[in-house]
C-alpha cells in the first residue's frame, strides 16, 4: 500500500478550503496565544462548531492584519499538503475588517495570490452565508464579483431553503462573468435538497453534499450534469454528519460517476489534509487505490 508521503507528492486539489479556518491548530496557537480547550474533538453538529468559532476564533481576528495572517497561514499550510490548486473561500464579512475599503481588501488577497504563485495556483471565492447582513451583501458582493479576483462564489449557512432567492442574482452575475458558482447543501440534508439546489441555482459545483448518496437518481443526476462533489470526509466524520469515517459515502459517489475531490473544509478544526483524508480513505478500506487516483486527478 502506498505511503502517506506518496499521496502528499501528488499534485492535488483543495477545493473546499474556508481560508480564515484553513490552517491546522498549532500554527493557530502559535500565532494567537491562545489555547482552544479540548482542541480539536469531535462534536455533535454546526451549533458546537459554532460556539467554539465565536469564543475563540473570531474574537482572536481583530484586524485587516490578522484576516491576512490567518489567509497566509492556510495558504502555507496547503502548500505543505501538496496542493496545487487552491480554490480557497474569503469570507465578504471580512470587509468589516479592511473598514469596508474594497480596494484595500482585494489588494490583501491579490498580494497573497502574487506572493504564492510560484508554489500554488491560488483561486480565491468569496464566500457569503445566508445569515449574513443582506444590505451588505448587495452593497459589496456585486463590486467583489466584477473585480476580477475572485474565480468563484459559495453560498453557506444552514441548509434551508428559506431565503435562497435572494441570492439568485448573485449567481446569475457570476455566470455572466465566468465565476464557478458553489453552494453548501448534502451535509446535513438529504438528496432531494442537494438536486433542488443545484437546479436553483444551476449549480456546477456543490460544497460536501453527501447526502446525495441517499438516492440513486439524485446520483445519476449528478453525475449526467457533471456537478462536482468537493467532499470532506474528516469534517462529516467529526461533525457527526456521518457516524463514522469508514462509513462515508463517497465510494457510492464515485461508483455512480460523479466528479468527486477531498476537501479540508475547516482545517482548523479537523486536522486532516487532503492527502491524510485520501490516504485513510484506502487504508480504512472506504475506496480503492483506483478510486484514489481518481480523486487526485479530479480538479487538477
Amino acid at each position: 500500500m502506498r505511503d502517506l508521503e506518496y499521496y502528499i507528492s501528488q499534485p492535488k486539489v483543495d477545493a473546499h478550503n474556508h481560508l480564515n479556518l484553513g490552517m491546522h491548530y498549532e500554527a493557530f496557537l502559535a500565532w494567537s496565544g491562545e489555547p482552544i480547550p479540548d482542541f480539536p474533538r469531535r462534536m455533535s453538529g454546526l451549533d458546537e462548531m459554532h460556539e467554539v468559532i465565536s469564543r475563540y476564533t473570531r474574537p482572536r481576528c481583530r484586524t485587516a492584519e490578522d484576516v491576512e495572517s490567518l489567509i497566509r497561514m492556510s495558504v502555507r499550510d496547503a502548500i505543505a499538503d501538496g496542493v496545487t490548486v487552491l480554490e480557497g473561500s474569503i469570507d465578504i464579512g471580512f470587509m468589516y475588517h479592511f473598514g469596508e475599503n474594497m480596494d484595500n481588501f482585494l489588494a490583501m488577497i491579490s498580494s497573497v495570490v502574487s506572493d504564492n504563485a510560484a508554489k500554488i495556483d491560488m483561486r480565491p471565492e468569496l464566500g457569503f452565508g445566508k445569515t449574513f447582513d443582506k444590505d451588505k451583501i448587495h452593497k459589496w458582493a456585486p463590486d467583489l464579483i466584477r473585480s476580477g479576483v475572485f474565480k468563484s462564489i459559495d453560498l453557506y449557512g444552514p441548509e434551508i431553503f428559506e431565503g435562497i432567492e435572494d441570492f439568485k442574482y448573485l449567481f446569475e452575475l457570476s455566470e455572466k462573468l465566468g465565476l464557478k458558482k458553489k453552494a453548501h447543501v448534502g451535509e446535513f440534508s438529504d438528496a432531494d435538497s442537494v438536486q433542488r439546489l443545484v437546479e436553483f441555482f444551476d449549480l456546477q459545483e456543490i460544497q460536501h453534499g453527501i447526502g446525495a448518496a441517499q438516492d440513486p437518481a439524485v446520483l445519476a443526476f449528478l453525475a449526467k450534469r457533471k456537478v462536482r462533489c468537493n467532499v470532506c470526509p474528516q469534517s462529516n466524520y467529526m461533525l457527526s454528519a456521518v457516524p463514522t469515517f469508514e462509513e462515508h459515502p463517497v465510494k457510492a459517489m464515485l461508483d455512480a460517476g460523479v466528479p468527486v475531490t477531498i476537501g479540508t473544509d475547516d482545517l482548523l478544526f479537523f486536522d486532516h489534509g487532503c492527502s491524510l483524508q485520501i490516504y485513510n480513505l484506502v487504508a480504512k478500506g472506504v475506496i480503492t487505490e483506483k478510486d484514489a487516483d481518481t480523486l487526485l486527478k479530479t480538479g487538477v
